[in-house]
């Protein structure tokens, strides 16, 4: 269906030729759904004021994080290389495998499976989550478990 605005306000059907009047018909507008053509993935607050506030996770290991995030894929795998991490930074490659090392012993980034010689990783979804919400559901479900009377 289309319809086309009268100058008197009323509407008429463009394939019927059917006049709509106001007090008998009202048009709802429905926004098409926007494509985000830019990379994206959505964040929690809670978990950017624990990671803005962990004082171990400062400088340099900070930048990797950032930068690891900004290569976040479907279902949350980063797959970049430390030498790329090093030279984007700025850094040794030595340094990057601190910050790697120490984002994986906070739980904030996990090892994920060798893609040929590269380690690949993947962002905590309790951080942020970059694909469908059925798909984070099911992750984070992974993670919790019910306590029944002190016992799992």
């Amino acid at each position: 269906m289309s319809y086309q605005r009268r100058p008197d306000g009323s509407f008429f059907d463009t394939v019927t030729g059917e006049i709509l009047d106001n007090n008998e018909y009202q048009i709802v507008a429905i926004p098409r759904r926007i494509k985000i053509k830019e990379g994206w993935f959505m964040t929690f607050q809670d978990s950017l004021e624990v990671l803005a506030t962990d004082k171990e996770l400062s400088g340099q290991t900070f930048r990797v994080l950032m930068l690891m995030m900004s290569r976040l894929d479907f279902n949350n795998f980063i797959g970049v290389e430390q030498v790329e991490l090093a030279q984007k930074l700025g850094i040794h490659r030595p340094d990057v495998t601190l910050a790697i090392r120490k984002l994986v012993a906070k739980g904030i980034i996990e090892k994920g499976p060798k893609f040929g010689k590269a380690n690949t990783y993947k962002l905590n979804p309790l951080y942020g989550w970059k694909g469908r919400v059925k798909n984070l559901n099911e992750e984070r479900k992974k993670r919790f478990s019910v306590v029944d009377g002190g016992k799992e």
